[in-house]
């Protein structure tokens, strides 16, 4: 156990030089303190910028986008990652192919959704449905290339492009929210640099990591292994499908249900919350890459098994420290930063209890890694089930409180379901 954690997780005196190369989690780390400040800087600016009730529009929107994308079957950028980390690259561009293909769906749905607005006499929502088209179109079709990226590990590439990407993608709009407070021109203004950024982030990607390593196009493909590919991609997509509808139903049920400036603190007290939480699993991207090549090198479920277990007490702590600071820090952090928020920090501090729930996180790349989807889609929607039926009653009854002890049940029910199943080598 120790000789396979000391090769898959080294721990030498050059550490520094280990994580910011061979390993890669200093460069996942590096994004992450960089970025989830600033976006924490984005949602302090637009909600000084903008009224309560248009953030929750905002929030609202997002949140819409979230549900709407899962239609052109994001499972197809892990299952490709993933086939780039065992070697095939040349998967890259059979995805990348499905990709455009696959993109109209969301963009018709999303036609379809503004028609029903432009129906029911809601034209300010239905124009965002439309501006929505640009951003399945291109926006979300060109960052196939952070397929390349971590399916060869260049975590330092990721962390510069990631880190650029927030700088040119997000601080346009703020400027667009500070002059015109135009929601309209904010959405236009995000979409046109996500989209002109994520192009060229493209291009330079597949030049640099594919186009002298991999001369082989993607025909030269046997059909075996394209049929399992587009399985696994079905699969894998459904389950984040799952995930994606999980993580925005709420602010959905909570806007239809209590309207959109108690969806504004309920999403802000889960923004607040969340961003600590991506600080600390930004560095478990690796973790994946890690269970691939055990795979890779013949390594058995049970190693893959203690692996996990090994992240568990650091993931510990970490989860723990991070609650205790955020019930700490909250108030202060709405007393200065969300004056006109003050009456809702009580929702963020008890919201801070879910990052226990990071505990159980490391068991879930196990089942992903596995491909088992039948176990990490019967979870999922059984989760989702419980999500959306208890936070529609959670909300109706007991309004912003409900909605969010229900998310925090939720959230660590699901991870400590995951951990419970691999404990028991339900594989």
């Amino acid at each position: 156990m120790e000789a396979l954690i000391k090769k898959y997780n080294e721990k030498s005196k050059g550490f520094l030089k280990e994580k910011f190369t061979r390993d890669g989690a200093g460069w996942l780390l590096l994004q992450q303190l960089i970025i989830a400040p600033m976006s924490l800087l984005t949602t302090v600016l637009l909600a000084h910028i903008l009224s309560i009730e248009s953030y929750g529009y905002y929030k609202y929107i997002l949140s819409m986008y979230g549900i709407i994308s899962i239609f052109s079957f994001v499972g197809i950028y892990n299952i490709t990652m993933m086939n780039i980390q065992r070697g095939q690259d040349n998967f890259f561009k059979l995805g990348f192919k499905y990709k455009k293909i696959l993109r109209w769906i969301p963009t018709i749905i999303s036609l379809g959704v503004a028609s029903y607005y432009f129906y029911m006499g809601n034209n300010f929502l239905a124009v965002f449905f439309l501006i929505n088209i640009f951003s399945y179109l291109i926006v979300e079709t060109y960052d196939f290339y952070l397929v390349a990226l971590q399916g060869r590990g260049d975590f330092k590439s990721n962390a510069i492009l990631g880190i650029s990407y927030y700088f040119v993608s997000f601080f346009p709009p703020i400027i667009t929210a500070y002059f015109t407070q135009n929601l309209y021109l904010i959405f236009i203004t995000m979409y046109l640099c996500q989209g002109l950024f994520r192009i060229f982030a493209f291009q330079y990607v597949k030049n640099k990591l594919l186009s002298n390593s991999n001369k082989e196009d993607y025909k030269d493909i046997s059909q075996g292994k394209i049929k399992e590919w587009k399985k696994e991609s079905l699969s894998s997509s459904f389950n984040n499908g799952l995930n994606i509808v999980g993580a925005n139903v709420s602010g959905v049920v909570v806007f239809n249900r209590l309207g959109a400036a108690d969806n504004a603190v309920y999403s802000l007290a889960l923004a607040l919350v969340d961003f600590v939480s991506g600080i600390i699993i930004s560095t478990f991207s690796k973790s994946l890459l890690i269970l691939s090549r055990m795979t890779r090198d013949k390594l058995g479920d049970n190693k893959k098994i203690d692996y996990i277990k090994s992240l568990f007490k650091k993931y510990f702590v970490l989860s723990l420290l991070a609650t205790v600071c955020s019930i700490i820090a909250l108030p202060w952090i709405y007393k200065f930063l969300f004056a006109k928020y003050l009456f809702s920090y009580k929702y963020a501090v008890v919201y801070s209890i879910s990052l226990l729930a990071l505990t159980f996180y490391p068991s879930t790349q196990f089942f992903m890694e596995k491909r088992n989807f039948k176990v990490i889609n019967t979870v999922q929607i059984i989760s989702l089930l419980l999500n959306f039926i208890s936070v529609f009653f959670a909300a109706m009854y007991f309004g912003v409180w409900g909605a969010i002890l229900i998310t925090i049940i939720i959230k660590i029910l699901t991870n400590l379901i995951y951990t419970l199943l691999m404990y028991n080598k339900v594989i």
